[in-house]
């Protein structure tokens, strides 16, 4: 993971611990769980309903991230303006790839899928190299470089932006689930695919939305990662590895979960970084993901009995 490229807590190595510093850790952890939950919420979705492990998942995120660069640095655009177009490029993308590549190998098991998926994501990398070379980038705006003070702690703007976008989201995506009839096709789709099929459900075409709708959050996790952290072509494999951990903590397909699970993993993240240090961060997520896994496989909101 890259490191936060603007103003962020400085954690001494001979700075004592305190219960100040571990407040504040666990402050700026939960916050930023929110922008985690943002990144994974794709992720989720697309396995919740098609049980597909989206391996391309992180560099549709990157791909979101270096848009987002190329839309606000050309028409002159704030990167959460540009992102709406992003969201509209990648929703495009998102139906075409699920249509067009997925749907075709989706009934012949969890490896056609999977292979796939890991095809495309050495081809978008190979391609991110091609376009935007090795460099280091970053998306730069007046609000992301800085802080405030919150109940005594200082803390980065764009984690507080974060936070309030991630709410936004999942209540959109949860209301858009429960309360329109795609919404309810993709519920039908995700229990019982034949039995939609047989009620007139187009399963191949619920699929093809749930993907869309999950590629065109990674444009808002994709700019909110380049304006939080710095990030290059191969920065996808990181954020799709903090992706499985917030999914298994938050119950696979659980679109509350998620965002439960991104703040739980933020919070354990912030803490394990003032006691340990910042170097270890994502070897404390790692170790809560074989955790969850072992002790309770279905996560905080799946349920028991789920495949």
């Amino acid at each position: 993971m890259q490191s936060y490229s603007g103003w962020a807590i400085s954690w001494g190595s001979e700075d004592k611990l305190t219960l100040f510093t571990l407040s504040a850790g666990a402050l700026n952890g939960f916050l930023l769980g929110g922008l985690y939950a943002i990144t994974a919420l794709g992720l989720s979705m697309v396995f919740g309903v098609m049980r597909l492990v989206n391996v391309v998942h992180g560099e549709l995120l990157v791909l979101g991230a270096y848009l987002t660069l190329f839309i606000s640095t050309a028409l002159g655009l704030d990167p959460l303006l540009a992102t709406l177009i992003v969201a509209v490029v990648l929703f495009l993308i998102g139906y075409s790839l699920q249509l067009w590549v997925f749907n075709p190998v989706m009934d012949r098991g969890m490896e056609p899928p999977l292979l796939t998926a890991f095809g495309l994501s050495i081809i978008a990398q190979s391609l991110f190299l091609v376009y935007w070379t090795t460099n280091t980038r970053t998306i730069n705006t007046i609000y992301s470089q800085r802080g405030l003070r919150l109940v005594g702690m200082n803390v980065p703007v764009i984690y507080l932006v974060s936070f309030g976008l991630s709410l936004v989201l999942i209540a959109g995506i949860h209301l858009f689930m429960t309360h329109t009839y795609p919404g309810k096709a993709i519920r039908a789709a995700t229990q019982d695919p034949e039995t939609a099929k047989v009620m007139g459900v187009n399963v191949k075409w619920v699929y093809a939305l749930t993907y869309a709708i999950g590629a065109a959050t990674t444009a808002l996790g994709g700019t909110l990662i380049g304006m939080t952290f710095s990030f290059v072509p191969a920065s996808g494999l990181s954020w799709l590895l903090k992706g499985f951990v917030i999914v298994v903590l938050g119950g696979m397909g659980s679109i509350v979960g998620t965002l439960a699970g991104g703040f739980l993993l933020g919070t354990a993240e912030g803490v394990g970084a003032a006691i340990v240090g910042t170097g270890y961060r994502d070897m404390i997520g790692l170790i809560i993901f074989l955790v969850v896994l072992v002790a309770r496989p279905t996560g905080l909101f799946g349920r028991a009995g789920s495949k």
